[in-house]
């Protein structure tokens, strides 16, 4: 959200009626603990979408988001040691990123990439469509940078709408550009396949993909079969264990009213399932990894390593410090 209203304010674009029919608190988006629904970012990108203020704004608003926005699913991808690595975590658990697209990825040893669909959660005029599109191209672009370095470059980017559509891509966004195409595919060359990158940390890396793998597996097989496990498992499945209520009961298919019904059944709440699953994560997190303190705030959500630790202490009366020279 933050990366579109700063491409808006380059391009020297009035922001406020973009949040019309959103219901999205503008004066909060600047506060990390402040959460929207990928429904909300949605219709903020199908209003701006509409007033077609220039026709490459979707891929520099997608320029401007990092690894960083990315909560544990982007600190595992840039712990990545090789890009192929990468890929494999990125697919296994990509539901982590709170995707506005599904996509997959094609090992074909002479042209590999990733081949992507935007998410079909409203009907897409053609417009819209193509913005969504280029909205992810734009994301590869930043993502490939941030992992790889500045030095990357997509060879070939194939594109399903025409080329006379009004969002189109940047001839600087790839080496070669395809219009029409069978499918949306961003190629990666394959030099960079078995690469290794420079900021990545295996210890860390294989942390996190085993915290992935069997310390939230096993989370998520909490309250099985209850309203509340489907909860804890749409929240650790959205960006940064962190989404809002909103977002969470369409996830599982309520609307938000029925969700608070069902949890005042089963003896609790929103927040309290929101609270105890970072609670959860911490402890696992403190006890079987080596991630900083920072770190794990970082991936947590929390705006900085002092909020982490004031919700901790709250937690267990300890400070993780503390709590992690007992083990």
């Amino acid at each position: 959200m933050n990366a579109a209203l700063r491409v808006l304010d380059r391009y020297q674009i009035q922001s406020d009626g973009v949040f019309e029919r959103t219901d999205i608190d503008r004066t909060r988006l600047k506060d990390k603990e402040y959460r929207v629904s990928l429904r909300q970012i949605i219709d903020v990108l199908n209003n701006i979408a509409q007033q077609r203020w220039h026709p490459e704004l979707p891929y520099d608003i997608g320029r401007n988001l990092h690894i960083s926005d990315y909560g544990l699913y982007g600190y595992a991808v840039l712990s990545s040691t090789r890009y192929r690595d990468t890929v494999d975590f990125a697919q296994r658990f990509h539901y982590l990123a709170a995707p506005t697209a599904e996509m997959s990825f094609d090992f074909d040893k002479d042209n590999p990439g990733w081949e992507f669909e935007p998410v079909s959660v409203i009907e897409q005029s053609p417009d819209f469509y193509s913005f969504l599109t280029n909205l992810q191209a734009g994301i590869f672009a930043s993502l490939h940078q941030d992992v790889i370095g500045q030095d990357f470059q997509c060879n070939l980017l194939e594109l399903r709408y025409p080329r006379d559509s009004y969002y189109t891509i940047p001839a600087h966004a790839a080496d070669v550009i395809k219009f029409s195409a069978e499918k949306n595919r961003y190629s990666v060359p394959p030099k960079w396949m078995d690469q290794r990158l420079e900021l990545g940390n295996r210890m860390t890396f294989q942390q996190i993909v085993q915290i992935c793998e069997k310390e939230l597996s096993e989370l998520l097989s909490r309250d099985e079969g209850r309203v509340s496990g489907k909860v804890r498992k749409a929240l650790v499945q959205s960006l940064s264990f962190g989404a809002n209520m909103e977002l969470i009961s369409r996830q599982i298919g309520l609307t938000s009213r029925t969700l608070r019904r069902h949890l005042k059944r089963e003896n609790t709440t929103f927040s309290d399932i929101v609270d105890s699953t970072r609670s959860e994560l911490a402890l696992r997190y403190l006890r079987d990894t080596e991630l900083s303190i920072q770190e794990i705030a970082y991936v947590l959500g929390f705006s900085d390593s002092a909020s982490f630790v004031r919700a901790f202490r709250r937690w267990t009366g300890k400070t993780p410090k503390h709590y992690r020279v007992g083990f």
